[in-house]
């Protein structure tokens, strides 16, 4: 039976919801199991952070790879390779025993959340052109919700002594979902107007606003990836949480950001979408800053981070996508990319610094890429009013 065309737009719609549940889940699983991959394979914080690197180099390369095969099949056959992939990737961590395939199955699942990451924000933007930020802020509420069930559910585990590949064993199935999803559900994506045919188009595109928005998710996905890296060991080894309390506070962060993005669909267009990331990113340095404070008491602080970070990324990718109209799927390529880097340099940096200095001067590292971030919107506002 052939869809008329509203019921295909809500049927696209709950799966790029459901696409970005997998990727917040699958990417947030990485916080809360580090602190035992440290431990069961005996590694240093270096290596911890490599391993963290190989899956946002995985993320960086599947968005160029992505970016280009969304142009050319459409964002359906992204998502569904990238389900097959997250699939497989599962299923290796539920057999893993060897702290060297480790580095592959972080890879593998940096491929899968890249091309979710190009598909699900490409199939949204071309359903909703005119309230872009609201959708992009409601796609991003089902990251959140997968983000926050992530530390749940291994806090969980955890606390009943389970070993931490059962996380991933039994969520192969639900995670098989996905790519079944996308294997029977039909549907077209907008194809690109215009192509770069010249110099002048290409310079035309790659422009001071650009490089701004793709500093700004650089430096915010730092932020961003950083606290859900590093938060748990912090929390563990610094403030004297144990585990399960440090997962609980991670949940918190993701829970807020999730409320925050949710809040944040309806608000971002009244509000206008500068103003609003200005307000959040100062709320966040505010936040983070306070909750390093000495004493177990301002930790409380750091979770009410999430909730301040939750309109950024996705309002910043509509403003892009205003910006740029005839090369919207582009600009969002470009942006996304610098994201992986963001997801690459944060994380690898405070474990760099923790490997050297401990994680207590480590992870205070975030207070300068929220600072950037900051300083960076102000930059951009001014350019956008001339």
């Amino acid at each position: 039976m052939k869809l008329k065309k509203n019921q295909t737009k809500i049927i696209v719609t709950m799966a790029a919801f459901f696409a970005f549940f997998i990727f917040g889940f699958a990417d947030n699983l990485k916080g809360p199991l580090l602190p035992v991959l440290l431990d069961e394979f005996s590694l240093s914080y270096v290596q911890g952070s490599n391993i963290l690197l190989m899956l946002y180099l995985g993320f960086m390369l599947s968005i160029l790879g992505s970016g280009f095969l969304a142009g050319g099949f459409g964002n359906r056959y992204v998502l569904l390779l990238s389900g097959i992939v997250i699939a497989i990737a599962f299923a290796g961590m539920s057999m893993v025993n060897n702290k060297l395939l480790l580095y592959p199955l972080f890879f593998s699942i940096g491929i899968a959340i890249g091309g979710i990451e190009i598909g699900a924000n490409g199939a949204i933007s071309d359903i909703y052109h005119a309230k872009s930020g609201q959708y992009l802020n409601l796609l991003s509420v089902f990251h959140g919700a997968g983000s926050m069930f992530a530390p749940w559910i291994v806090g969980l585990f955890l606390a009943k002594e389970l070993p931490w590949q059962t996380v991933y064993r039994d969520s192969f199935f639900p995670i098989l979902l996905f790519p079944l999803t996308f294997l029977f559900l039909r549907f077209t994506s907008e194809k690109s107007k215009k192509t770069f045919t010249s110099k002048k188009k290409l310079d035309n595109f790659i422009n001071t606003n650009l490089i701004l928005l793709a500093m700004l998710i650089l430096f915010y996905v730092s932020a961003e990836i950083g606290i859900s890296s590093w938060m748990i060991d912090y929390l563990y080894k610094v403030k004297g949480f144990n585990l399960k309390s440090a997962s609980i506070m991670l949940t918190i962060f993701w829970g807020l950001m999730t409320i925050g993005r949710l809040i944040a669909s309806f608000i971002v267009e009244r509000i206008g979408y500068m103003k609003s990331m200005i307000i959040s990113t100062f709320l966040a340095l505010s936040s983070f800053g306070l909750g390093l404070i000495d004493g177990k008491y301002f930790s409380y602080l750091l979770p009410l981070t999430g909730l301040f970070f939750a309109l950024i990324f996705p309002t910043a990718t509509a403003v892009a996508a205003g910006i740029f109209p005839n090369y919207k799927a582009r600009a969002l390529s470009f942006l996304f990319f610098f994201a992986g880097i963001g997801g690459l340099i944060g994380p690898w940096g405070i474990g760099f610094a923790a490997n050297w200095f401990g994680i207590t001067m480590g992870f205070p590292l975030i207070l300068i890429y929220i600072i950037a971030t900051l300083v960076i919107l102000i930059a951009l506002k001014i350019r956008l009013k001339k």
